[in-house]
């Protein structure tokens, strides 16, 4: 029978069902799957006879890719990187749809398995019971995640990243309550003369009233460049919102890999990713009178299905942390259909996130983290001066210098190739098809 190998490790899978973790065990072919798979979740399990089942998560957080080689069996890895240096070009690499479970038997067709897709599960009360039943969810969902997550590594060291603004915060506020060793990790870059962020101060001083201790990661402008070709292939992308926060990252595992625990103890990362897409809360930035960071032109409601469902193509927290050995898990992943339940009609509100934050997270967070301008991570201050994206573009790393590298680093000749591979804010995807060995 054709085989299908795995190349490298998958991600690390943090997926519940709303009352409980998901296990290995879960995932193994023959077993029930569960159809309310939320959070992070990749696998490829084979029964010892040739069988397999393979599992992406609904929102496509952890990647799965594969291609197909001259003997015909699939090649699977996490990373088109490791698949490009076994012999495969980039034009022949697809992605497991995102919201898979199927399982594959040599010589039959592909059997699929439902998995709840996201979203609300019922029709939207169109705000009439007002934004606190939605808070009310999403607080509900939040604190139950984190409690599981407490209760199934109570050995590791938890660190949640922490720029000091409103998602990030919110979850060091949550975590807090659940791990009570928790070590919050801020970002800043070193420049001579320079003062502090503003991200860095606020995080110093949030830090300070929710008496956590915090870890820092300062970087040298030079050391953060380095970085570049390593967030390019474990981030999977080269746009560049994507690859400064992904250096942004890349600068945070550097410094978590670094502390010293005494006894030493895995890592657990929390981080306050994907809130902003669930509430299509972005915009352009400017910089030296040029717009970065684009959106289309979209009504809140088709913009938040927009950025959703780019989320299958982004792996700038997940891909990057894991460069550094450490599993990284995105709370407000399991809380996606409370989320989007919210009507549109909120969206249009321009305080929308303070209103919803201060509705969950009430009185953990002081009043000045409701009232902060929005910041980007990668401006770090309100006037993006010394922030990734003034370095990168002052070092004439601009779009169209990330994408030739990364067209370098997946040895792709032809430029079109990724438009073919990213289009729409999804992977180019496909099920695999086991094959039949001649006899």
């Amino acid at each position: 029978m054709m085989s299908l190998r795995l190349l490298g490790e998958l991600d690390a899978n943090f997926a519940w069902d709303g009352t409980r973790l998901y296990n290995e065990r879960d995932f193994e072919f023959g077993v029930p799957p569960l159809p309310n798979l939320r959070g992070a979740a990749a696998s490829i399990r084979g029964d010892g006879s040739g069988a397999w089942r393979l599992i992406r998560d609904p929102l496509g957080i952890n990647k799965v890719f594969w291609a197909r080689d001259a003997a015909g069996a699939i090649v699977v890895a996490s990373r088109p990187k490791r698949l490009v240096e076994a012999g495969h070009a980039l034009e022949t690499i697809q992605a497991l749809p995102r919201g898979t479970a199927v399982d594959l038997l040599p010589g039959e067709q592909p059997r699929s398995h439902q998995i709840a897709p996201i979203g609300p599960t019922g029709e939207s009360n169109g705000g009439s019971a007002g934004i606190d039943a939605y808070a009310r969810e999403i607080r509900t969902v939040l604190d139950r995640y984190l409690e599981a997550l407490a209760l199934a590594y109570p050995h590791a060291r938890i660190y949640v990243c922490l720029s000091g603004g409103l998602d990030s915060s919110g979850i060091a506020a949550l975590a807090r309550l659940h791990f009570p060793d928790l070590v919050a990790v801020s970002f800043d870059i070193e420049h001579r003369g320079v003062g502090p962020s503003d991200d860095r101060l606020v995080a110093e001083r949030l830090a300070a009233d929710l008496r956590l201790p915090l870890l820092t990661a300062t970087v040298d402008p030079e050391a953060l460049l380095e970085k570049l070709d390593l967030v390019l292939t474990e981030g999977i992308d080269w746009r560049d919102f994507n690859v400064h926060a992904g250096l942004v990252n890349a600068a945070l595992a550097e410094r978590i890999a670094e502390d010293d625990l005494e006894p030493r103890r895995s890592a657990l990362v929390l981080t306050g990713d994907l809130a902003n897409e669930f509430l299509a809360d972005y915009q352009p930035e400017r910089y030296r009178e040029a717009t970065y960071y684009k959106l289309p032109r979209l009504e809140p409601s088709a913009l938040r299905t927009h950025l959703v469902r780019g989320l299958d193509t982004c792996h700038r927290e997940v891909g990057v942390f894991a460069a550094w050995q450490l599993p990284v898990v995105q709370p407000y992943a399991v809380a996606v259909d409370a989320y989007l339940a919210i009507p549109p009609s909120f969206l249009r509100h321009e305080d929308r996130k303070q209103q919803l934050s201060r509705a969950v997270f009430g009185e953990l967070l002081p009043d000045y983290v409701y009232t902060r301008r929005k910041v980007r991570a990668q401006l770090g201050s309100s006037n993006g001066e010394g922030g990734v994206l003034a370095l990168c573009v002052d070092r004439g790393l601009d779009g169209a210098a990330l994408r030739r590298r990364f067209e370098a680093l997946h040895d792709v000749s032809d430029s079109r190739a990724l438009e073919r591979f990213i289009r729409a804010g999804s992977y180019r995807s496909a099920v695999p098809f086991l094959s039949v060995a001649p006899q």
